[in-house]
């Protein structure tokens, strides 16, 4: 499966992976190692929580190993703006409040949400990706209803 990155979050993921990989994971050993070496395994506080400590950081190596493996660049994908997609920035019209806002749509290591730069994948994301010019939509989100209305698409600006 391939993941969508701008070139930024890929190479923000990659140096995390190697942080992780080549300081985190050895640090974690040898406190792990340490706390081993006090003994009675059974009630070690520190052992088990460097073990613990250890998984975890092993566990996100593996997640980001497989988001890496197979990255799809945001910038190379030929984009319309016809529609709604993964890339574009879209303007809409909140039919509630009247106000206009944009929204970027990104891949999950880009997303910004604080900053409108929101995934694909989320459920507004997700909602409004195929819309097209003038579409009125409904998106149901955690907090409720949103009724927006598209009102222009562009391709995004990597900033």
């Amino acid at each position: 499966m391939s993941h969508f990155f701008t070139r930024t979050a890929h190479a923000r993921l990659s140096e995390d992976l190697q942080k992780l990989r080549s300081e985190d994971l050895m640090n974690l050993s040898r406190a792990k190692n340490v706390a081993a070496a006090e003994g009675d395994l059974s009630e070690n506080a520190e052992y088990h929580a460097a073990r613990e400590q250890l998984e975890q950081v092993q566990r996100r190596i593996h997640e980001l190993e497989m988001q890496l493996r197979s990255p799809r660049f945001i910038e190379d994908l030929q984009i319309s703006c016809e529609r709604v997609s993964i890339g574009t920035r879209v303007c809409c019209l909140d039919l509630e409040s009247r106000e206009e806002v944009t929204y970027t749509l990104l891949g999950e290591a880009d997303a910004v949400p604080e900053r409108n730069i929101i995934s694909y994948l989320s459920p507004l994301g997700s909602g409004l990706v195929g819309k097209e010019l003038d579409d009125d939509v409904d998106i149901v989100l955690p907090a409720g209803t949103r009724r927006l209305r598209v009102l222009d698409i562009r391709r995004f600006d990597s900033e």
